[in-house]
């Protein structure tokens, strides 16, 4: 794939029209009206416009390049690292990012001062990190950047900085792989080793400190601990007064939310969101789509269909033609539970589908997991339910190959569940007294969402 058609084809329409005062001529002019006419239209044809314009291949290449160095720079100014934030921000500019970081670096090795090029290196590290969901984040890149920003920095505050930040991205990628339960000891271990916040520590430290010991905790499921750790936090984080810093409270305070969410006190946890996901510098967080999943979780929990609509048009800032080939298997879900939820079937079925193939093999045990929930209710709640009870045996299984057994976890109950309900309403009896257990427990915590879902399909 070009990366310029690449560009072209996912700017929002203000850069779009922002780019229409690029001055070019001769011949990058009419490579440059041709790429925006195909971007258009979402059809690349490099051979059309090599034959049309009679360049070659290479020639090709090598006026893209410069058109998109040309976009960059309009967009950005000489302000390189403002672009490189930018281009991590988006999971459709993942690829730019790692190409114009490569570019980028070569040219600062040569020219920055020591203490600048830290600043690069750190800056790349913090980008990947922050900016990037798991599946995006390359470690490889991520550890080479940690190892050169060390061998500038060599502070024992700089080495746990980095140790914080590369930790968790380990952690994230356990959890992303369903493996975080029998590696939380090990990983424990090594959180342990860091020792205390020192007395010097900076708010960026701090913030590393116990963001990474939240996540550990969330990851685990010790959400009261996590909890605590939060109001830790806070009272720490709260004694910097930059601007920055901030933005770092107001993360925290979503976690809360997030974590009362967990822990069911789901009302508590909807005024904290609504309160802190409406002020403009919420918008400006990282991690703001991933409090926004979170926050339309707990919308429909507590039937605040409204609010939930809301946030899934803020997420369609692209036209419709390929907003799906860019929203992340999480915003899928999510859609796809709000549909069901307000009793658009199909159009909750077409996400369903779209998630499967944004999660190849299952690739991400808890994308999977879910997809398989959201399946199996939209099956039974169209009236297919023969065939949600079948597709319940081999959901089953699935789990069971992966640890997650009745005995180990609660993830079966949604299956055996829809196969008692099935069962029962055959035969017009009520559920067992286990069965009922079963149907409270998914009433709690992160479960709550499928525990409605479960609650429709008793109606039905």
């Amino acid at each position: 794939m070009n990366l310029l058609f690449d560009f072209l084809k996912h700017l929002q329409e203000t850069e779009k029209k922002k780019l229409k005062e690029l001055s070019v001529k001769g011949r990058s002019a009419q490579v440059w009206a041709m790429m925006n006419q195909q971007a258009q239209r979402m059809e690349f044809d490099r051979k059309r416009i090599e034959t049309t314009l009679k360049i070659s291949s290479a020639h090709f290449d090598k006026i893209t390049s410069q058109l998109l160095s040309k976009c960059y720079e309009l967009l950005f100014g000489a302000n390189s690292l403002e672009l490189l934030s930018f281009l991590s921000q988006r999971a459709t500019f993942v690829k730019h990012f790692y190409q114009e970081m490569k570019r980028q670096m070569a040219y600062a090795e040569k020219t920055l001062s020591k203490k600048q090029l830290a600043g690069f290196y750190k800056a790349n590290v913090n980008f990947i990190h922050f900016n990037m969901p798991i599946i995006h984040k390359d470690e490889m890149v991520l550890r080479m950047l940690a190892d050169k920003y060390l061998a500038i920095e060599k502070t024992r505050n700089a080495k746990l900085l980095i140790e914080c930040k590369l930790m968790y991205v380990q952690i994230d990628k356990l959890f992303a792989a369903a493996l975080i339960r029998e590696k939380s000891v090990e990983q424990k271990k090594k959180i342990d080793a860091l020792g205390k916040l020192p007395d010097n520590a900076d708010e960026e430290l701090a913030f590393a400190y116990y963001w990474l010991k939240i996540y550990f905790n969330n990851a685990i499921e010790d959400f009261r601990e996590s909890l605590a750790v939060t109001s830790e936090a806070l009272t720490v984080l709260k004694k910097y007064e930059s601007e920055q810093n901030q933005f770092q409270v107001l993360r925290i305070e979503l976690k809360q939310a997030e974590l009362l969410y967990y822990l069911s006190r789901f009302e508590e946890s909807f005024q904290i969101f609504e309160q802190w996901m409406k002020i403009p510098q919420a918008e400006k967080l990282p991690d703001h789509s991933y409090y926004a999943t979170k926050y339309l979780q707990i919308c429909l929990i507590t039937t605040h269909l409204d609010e939930a609509k809301k946030i899934l048009e803020s997420k369609q800032t692209l036209p419709l033609q390929h907003l799906r080939e860019v929203l992340l298997p999480r915003d899928i879900i999510s859609f796809a539970k709000y549909y069901l939820f307000s009793e658009r079937y199909e159009e909750a079925f077409d996400f369903i589908q779209l998630g499967f193939e944004k999660n190849p093999k299952g690739k991400y045990f808890q994308y999977e997991v879910e997809l398989r929930n959201l399946q199996t209710a939209y099956f039974f709640l169209t009236n297919q339910k023969k065939l949600a009870v079948q597709m319940c045996n081999k959901h089953i299984k699935y789990l069971r190959s992966h640890g997650y057994g009745v005995k180990q976890s609660d993830f079966p109950f949604f299956y055996v569940l829809t196969k008692a309900m099935f069962e029962k309403k055959k035969r017009s009896k009520a559920l067992s007294p286990k069965e009922n257990e079963m149907l409270q427990r998914y009433q709690f915590g992160s479960y709550a969402v499928y525990g409605k879902l479960l609650m429709r399909m008793l109606e039905t």
